[in-house]
């Protein structure tokens, strides 16, 4: 037997199955509707793949992959998960496979009861879940005198001292550049307009002080970049998924400046801007020919629409000829493409060269060996990152003549670079790292480090990070903020010494008083040295506490900046604890790998060494503390109530893990070859180690959840799938301690809109303080 389950946002007119290679013939799974359709068949056993699925005027190929391939054996209830279908434009849409196996056991159940009771099903993805089995073995969601499950409790909300919307609601700007002669400043905002977003440019003149909407979009403006002092290149869509690309011209001075807007008539990507050559730019195009698709970079005239419409894209006059299927492409400061990163039989392979003649320097697939980002102002050398034979990520260079790594051009014992500094004239003058939690620029010149330092002393108790600069390096914009104070941006003048106060990220914010954090460090176990922040409101000690986990874990970290979760819980008269646990990003390369198959483990023993340090030195209440947190965080906090359930008189999960196991068949991680063994390596292997995930799943630890639990999930996760929660709120309700549930229809592994924000939060403070007490904190805001 087969089950079909076929998850849709819009109608399909048919779903086509092959068994061994050959069309399946099922005439009857057609007319599908929109939402879940489940169907079950009697079919012979084989090899089946997930084909073609049609909608109205268009039929989508899933074509040989193997990622839509499972197993049908005899005598048993085959499932081998939903089919999710979302419809994107007429001609994409996004095509997956999840296990929701507790969905189908549920329509077997109501559907086909005999069968359900004789047949156990059987989930037949590349991994094993043993959910199926337990459940039965567990009563099938009965409590112990055989009575349905209790239902999720709804959640309550609670007044608030400070408002979801004004805590959330996207900072003012989105990007912001200055030209390269300094003299006017290009402003990205977003804005609510009805149900939609819309975005805005807004052209700063520093000399006057004018400000002039220059250009409005309804679709993300989503990068900006000068070429030239009056022509601003915008690109328009989601990052590498761009939908247009437009020049904005500044014609005229002061008052009688106007803007002229032409289009790159074709998709594809900006390669360079070419900020000497303001006339062109070099552009990489999604060239559909004969022969298929191929991506070109080409050279383009922008002065005006007449040029632009009547380019020829072709391989002769690509600049990248003699190269296939080329997916990243670095320049020198010329403009001259001199490197480019080409995909070879699943590999990705650096090349470089230039005039249409490159030649191999290194393969990239193993990412501790170099990650280019780079090349120096003649083109002759490759910067990147690397840490392979080294205790952090380091910032290289390489010869490509050689393919070997020669000059460290910086490098700080345990900690990782986050990123590069150039100059106007793209020098590459220094590096950024995280320090004490906040993010700090370490520069290679004299003259850049006096700046640096003057800046940090002209702006006592926050931090200051250059955000851009001129071409002589006498403008900039800086990013000034602190944990307590929402960031903002000034202009300094370095010839006239002087910084203003040029824009504001969240104005309506202006004027509050919000809680600022201090670090926290301690030792782990094994002698890792963990760092922490502590959040104090200004309440009445001792204070209750949260103890809030990241996501992640590996490569993920908590920083001290203006955190609207952590100001909201401080707002509500809790203190809250984020630790920098094992595998979290800045801290080395060790500490960045200790985290793999440590998860609800020794992570959870490096939160529990920085909870004891924070309880020693300050003035927390240990009898009132919840455990939460999003994804793996919610995870962490179920996990942690589990091993210490003495300690913590609550949890509350957003989008977290239940089930480890699961994680591999439900999960966008699990999807591809190279996805699940980067899963296996960070997790573990369900085929080998299914006893151990199961002891450190909180699914099939149930029974040891007993403080109340908060879950709260997305049903558009497709990074986490709402089957985890579905299954752990059945498994708790069966238990009779049912958890209180919020879920966030449409929702993905965030939080986007507005309503749910507000849903979620509020119930998350009433949930709180049911269960810690503490009313709102007077005169905090």
């Amino acid at each position: 037997m087969l089950l079909v389950a076929v998850d849709t946002d819009i109608p399909l007119q048919a779903l086509r199955i092959k068994r061994n290679g050959t069309l399946f013939d099922a005439e009857s799974i057609k007319d599908i509707g929109k939402g879940r359709t489940t169907r079950l068949y009697v079919v012979p056993a084989g090899r089946y793949r997930w084909d073609t699925v049609r909608k109205p005027l268009r039929s989508f190929e899933l074509g040989e992959n193997e990622e839509y391939s499972f197993e049908v054996k005899q005598g048993i209830l085959n499932y081998p998960g939903d089919l999710i279908y979302r419809d994107i434009d007429e001609f994409n849409a996004m095509v997956h496979v999840a296990n929701r196996g507790l969905l189908a056991m549920d329509w077997m159940d109501q559907t086909y009861p005999e069968l359900s009771e004789r047949h156990v099903l059987t989930y037949m993805g590349h991994y094993p879940d043993p959910f199926p089995a337990f459940y039965r073995q567990h009563g099938g969601g009965t409590d112990a005198d055989g009575e349905r499950a209790a239902a999720p409790a709804e959640a309550t909300t609670t007044p608030l001292p400070e408002t979801v919307e004004n805590l959330w609601k996207p900072t003012a700007v989105d990007l912001i550049s200055i030209n390269p002669g300094g003299d006017l400043v290009a402003v990205v905002d977003r804005e609510k307009r009805g149900a939609k977003w819309h975005w805005t440019i807004r052209m700063i003149d520093l000399r006057s002080e004018m400000s002039v909407l220059a250009l409005e979009s309804p679709v993300e403006i989503s990068r900006i970049d000068w070429s030239g002092n009056r022509a601003l290149i915008v690109s328009c869509g989601e990052q590498h998924q761009i939908d247009a690309v437009f020049v904005l011209h500044v014609r005229g001075e002061a008052a009688q400046r106007t803007y002229e807007r032409v289009k790159v008539p074709v998709k594809g990507l900006l390669v360079d801007p070419l900020p000497n050559d303001p006339d062109h730019i070099l552009f990489a195009s999604l060239y559909i020919g004969p022969l298929g698709a191929d991506v070109q970079v080409h050279r383009l005239d922008v002065s005006t629409q007449y040029f632009l419409n009547r380019f020829e894209y072709g391989r002769t006059s690509a600049l990248d000829r003699g190269l296939k299927d080329d997916r990243q492409w670095f320049t020198d400061a010329a403009g001259n493409l001199r490197a480019a990163i080409v995909v070879r039989e699943e590999s990705r392979v650096l090349v470089h060269g230039r005039d249409g003649q490159f030649r191999d320097v290194m393969t990239l697939d193993d990412g501790e060996t170099f990650s280019p980002f780079g090349l120096s102002t003649d083109g002759n050398l490759i910067y990147g990152w690397s840490e392979k034979d080294r205790e952090q990520r380091d910032l290289v260079e390489v010869d490509p003549a050689t393919g070997r790594i020669g000059r460290t051009l910086f490098s700080r014992r345990g900690v990782d670079v986050q990123g590069a500094l150039f100059d106007g004239q793209r020098n590459l003058i220094g590096a950024t790292y995280y320090e004490d939690g906040q993010l700090v620029s370490e520069y290679f010149d004299a003259a850049s480090k006096a700046l640096d330092e003057r800046l940090q002393r002209a702006f006592p108790g926050r931090t200051v990070r250059i955000l851009d600069r001129d071409a002589a390096s006498r403008q900039f914009l800086l990013l000034v903020g602190s944990s307590d104070q929402p960031s903002e941006i000034y202009h300094l003048d370095a010839d006239a010494k002087r910084a203003a106060l040029l824009l504001q990220t969240r104005p309506w914010l202006n004027g509050r008083s919000f809680a600022p954090s201090r670090i926290v460090r301690a030792t782990s176990k094994d002698g890792f040295p963990i760092e922490a922040y502590l959040t104090l409101p200004k309440a009445q000690e001792p204070v209750p506490l949260v103890v809030l986990a990241h996501g992640g874990p590996i490569g993920v970290r908590d920083s001290r900046y203006f955190d609207p979760e952590v100001q909201f819980l401080a707002a509500l008269g809790y203190a809250v604890l984020q630790v920098n646990f094992r595998g979290s990003e800045g801290y080395g390369s060790k500490f960045r790998a200790a985290g793999k198959r440590s998860y609800g483990t020794l992570i959870e023993d490096d939160i529990d060494a920085a909870l004891a340090a924070a309880l020693a030195a300050h003035a927390l209440d240990r009898e009132r503390m919840c455990a939460m947190g999003s994804s793996y965080g919610g995870y962490s906090a179920l996990v942690s109530a589990i091993r210490w359930p003495e300690r913590f008189r609550c949890v509350v999960s957003m989008a977290g893990v239940s089930d480890r196991t699961l994680f591999f068949t439900a999960s966008d991680s699990g999807r591809s070859k190279e996805g699940r063994k980067e899963l296996e390596e960070a997790i573990g292997d369900p085929h080998t180690e299914t006893e151990s995930m199961q002891a450190y799943s909180p699914l099939y630890r149930y029974r040891d959840l007993t403080v109340p639990v908060l879950l709260a999930h997305g049903t558009e996760d497709f990074r986490v799938d709402y089957e985890h929660t579905r299954r752990l709120a059945r498994m708790l309700g069966s238990a009779g301690r049912p958890p209180v549930l919020v879920t966030l229809e449409g929702e993905a592994h965030g939080v986007e809109d507005q309503a749910n924000q507000k849903k979620l939060w509020e119930a998350v403070a009433a949930f709180l303080r049911a269960n810690l007490g503490v009313a709102p904190v007077a005169g905090s805001h």
